[in-house]
């Protein structure tokens, strides 16, 4: 665990009142976007950020400083909106990875805009009909810059199964891209 999160969580385990303004500064911008990107509605995701922070703060007593602090609070974030989207069954719409979006070509085409946009909406599609299990280990690589030891430790399962996963998730994405009925409804359901 860094020594900024460490801090952190010694802070707020303390009780120091300004130790929620810095979680939220450092906590809020990605884990908002990660957690918009599983439920596939923004308003539910601040909730969920909300919810997150109230659990963080009511069970740092129970964090073991074994793991990065980072890893404990999106396990809390990913644990709420697994419950959300299953309690709900949304059906996630507004899925954007960052790291997914294209450079802007110099001039390019209106035709070029409209392929851009296109295969988009196509990957937004695709991640959204990921089974949960796959959407949560993908955003939490790609939104979380989470590597496997930390997305392992995050959903707390083995760096195996995260790497499988992974494999799944890619793979299933890349199959969508090319033939963008390949994940039916019972597949998203049931990974």
């Amino acid at each position: 665990m860094s020594g900024g999160e460490k801090e952190l969580a010694g802070r707020i385990r303390r009780g120091d009142p300004g130790a929620f303004d810095a979680f939220f500064d450092r906590y809020a911008p990605r884990l908002v976007g990660y957690l918009a990107r599983m439920v596939g509605d923004e308003a539910a995701a601040e909730d969920l950020f909300q919810e997150t922070m109230i659990r963080v703060y009511r069970n740092i007593g129970g964090y073991r400083e074994k793991g990065a602090f980072r890893s404990w609070v999106y396990r809390i974030a990913t644990n709420a909106a697994l419950s959300e989207i299953r309690h709900r069954r949304l059906a996630p719409q507004t899925v954007e990875p960052a790291i997914l979006h294209s450079v802007k070509a110099e001039g390019p085409s209106p035709l070029d805009e409209v392929e851009k946009k296109e295969r988009l909406e196509r990957l937004r599609s695709g991640i959204g009909a990921l089974p949960e299990e796959h959407r949560a280990v993908l955003l939490l690589r790609v939104q979380g810059e989470m590597d496997i030891r930390d997305i392992a430790r995050t959903l707390g399962i083995p760096e195996g199964t995260v790497k499988s996963r992974m494999h799944h998730a890619v793979r299933k994405l890349r199959h969508y891209m090319e033939v963008p009925s390949a994940l039916p409804e019972e597949e998203r359901r049931h990974g």
